[in-house]
Order: C-alpha cells, then structure tokens, then sequence
C-alpha cells in the first residue's frame, strides 16, 4: 500500500499557496516587422540550416560510400545503357556549396521583401490582430529573521 498512497501522492494536483495568477485575454495588433532584425534572423538561421544540411550531406555520403551503395546506384544506371556512369563527389559537393549560399542568400532576401510587403500592407489595412493569453505575475517575498 505504500507505493499507491506515494504514487497518488505524485499524481495528485498540487495547488500552490497563495493566490493563483489571474489569465486574461488581450488583444494586440502587430502593424510593423523590422526589415533589418528580420534580416539578421533570417541570415543566421538560413545559414545554420545550410551548415547542418551539408555536413548531413557529407556524413550520408561517406555512409553510402562506405557500403556500396553508390557503386549499386551506379551499376544500376549502367543497366539502362549508359556506357560508363560515375558520381563524382568532389564536383557534386562543391556545387552543393555553391547552390547553398546562394539558396541563403535568397531565402534570406525573400523574407527581407516578405517583411517590407507585410510592413506596406499593414500600413493600408491596420495591422494584424493577435488574441495572447496574457498571465499576472506575482511576485512572493521570502520572510526572513530580523538581524
């Protein structure tokens, strides 16, 4: 019996002392994105994405290396009446370099252009209304013992 009087001891609710913070509903309107912090954003996000996706690259290339899979692929493609079929890494990575920063760069300024339409927009029709749950904090002070 112990273990059930201490596993609903664990799942029971367990209500703080002190008065429970009050959640009320505000409505707010975003009517502006910064262009140059969405720019900042933008580029150090793209840039990781592309960071992870080639080193992702790399490591299932050395893995289909490793296991033949990329000779299989190969041959496979010789079946079909290729005289000789050959990926070559070394080009295949450094294009996929290349593609890469230039995918950056324009994802990056598509989302620049994206933020300044919205910014036009808004400024026409008044912004976008957002309803947010929005909690009181409560601050609690600690007693202590006088000196």
């Amino acid at each position: 019996m112990a273990f059930a009087d201490r596993l609903k001891s664990l799942t029971e609710k367990r209500t703080p002392s002190g008065p429970r913070p009050r959640v009320r509903r505000v409505t707010r309107v975003i009517r502006e994105i910064d262009p140059w912090s969405l720019f900042k954003i933008a580029l150090l996000f793209h840039f990781v994405l592309y960071l992870v996706v080639l080193v992702a690259s790399v490591l299932l290339w050395n893995v289909a290396n490793a296991t033949g899979t990329v000779d299989n692929v190969e041959r496979f493609l010789e079946s079909f009446g290729w005289d000789s079929f050959n990926f070559d890494g070394s080009s295949m990575f450094r294009g996929l370099w290349i593609l890469g920063l230039f995918w950056v760069v324009l994802a990056t300024g598509l989302l620049v252009l994206a933020a300044t339409v919205f910014n036009l927009i808004a400024d026409l029709v008044g912004g976008v209304r957002v309803t947010v749950l929005e909690e009181e904090v409560i601050v609690r002070q600690i007693e202590t013992d006088g000196p």
